[in-house]
């Protein structure tokens, strides 16, 4: 487990999350400070303060604290090689706080070799809820498919799959058998959804799955069905169009610690990206 630490309140809510992330999984946690260059003995003084709390709330599981040179993005997805999650906070003072809400967040989130995890500070508790995974149309990623089952079983709660629909662009839902057509579609995504979804249902006995089809604006029904979870959990391409809009517009409005999950195969964020373009226009 690695962690991105600069000094600020977000950064350590982030580290304490972190913390509680690997005593559930047995997993020892490593904090990083990132400096560009000069003398590097006030990054040391963060780490260790940053150390020092999470020592006090996890004192069975191995912390280690570590000061790195070089540019953010690439020295925390260059340190991520090794980790099973990379975590960091939503917004701070320094230079790993724009790690992912910055310019720079794409090249992290594209780069890093293990899932991204953005975790918020204006909340305090993630012990209760679900954990939601948003989709866009099947076929839809795996990895993050696989991380959101995966998450769900560790932490023996629900996932909540999300898919959100929008009509194409222009189309007027007004009169009685416009409503019918959509709601016609919706039915159909429901019905897609749950059948691309069988064969992890069958390997995740244990999972309580719930599925939901909304209609409406992708980045914002994704923020409200994950307003009560423990993690909301999205895929991302960097082969396509990396970042999307309705990623990026999900992590500066999600509630719970935000997992970028990276796929190796092309399709979801295109239509993420292509929802969220037309939910601006």
């Amino acid at each position: 487990m690695l962690a991105g630490v600069d000094g600020s309140a977000e950064s350590a809510t982030a580290a304490l999350w972190a913390a509680d992330e690997a005593s559930l999984r047995g997993a020892p946690l490593r904090l990083v400070t990132v400096v560009a260059s000069g003398d590097s003995s006030q990054a040391w003084s963060v780490v260790r303060s940053a150390g020092e709390l999470c020592r006090r709330e996890h004192r069975k599981i191995d912390i280690a604290e570590d000061v790195v040179h070089g540019f953010p993005p690439d020295a925390l997805a260059l340190e991520s090689v090794d980790a099973q999650l990379l975590v960091v906070g939503s917004r701070g003072r320094g230079a790993v706080a724009e790690t992912l809400l910055g310019s720079v967040s794409r090249a992290v989130a594209e780069r890093a070799s293990c899932p991204v995890v953005v975790v918020p500070q204006r909340r305090t508790s993630f012990a209760l809820g679900p954990v939601v995974l948003g989709v866009a149309d099947p076929p839809f990623g795996s990895a993050a498919v696989s991380f959101a089952f995966e998450e769900a079983a560790l932490r023996d709660t629900p996932l909540l799959v999300v898919h959100v629909w929008r009509p194409v662009s222009g189309r007027q839902f007004r009169t009685g058998p416009a409503s019918m057509a959509r709601l016609s579609t919706v039915d159909e995504a429901r019905t897609d959804l749950a059948v691309n979804l069988a064969d992890w249902t069958a390997k995740y006995q244990k999972v309580q799955l719930r599925t939901d089809v909304r209609y409406g604006n992708p980045a914002e029904e994704l923020s409200l069905a994950a307003s009560s979870a423990q993690l909301l959990v999205l895929g991302h391409h960097s082969t396509v169009l990396g970042f999307g809009s309705v990623a990026r517009s999900v992590l500066h409005r999600a509630d719970c610690p935000f997992v970028i999950v990276g796929e190796t195969h092309h399709g979801e964020d295109l239509d993420f990206a292509e929802e969220g373009r037309r939910a601006d226009e």
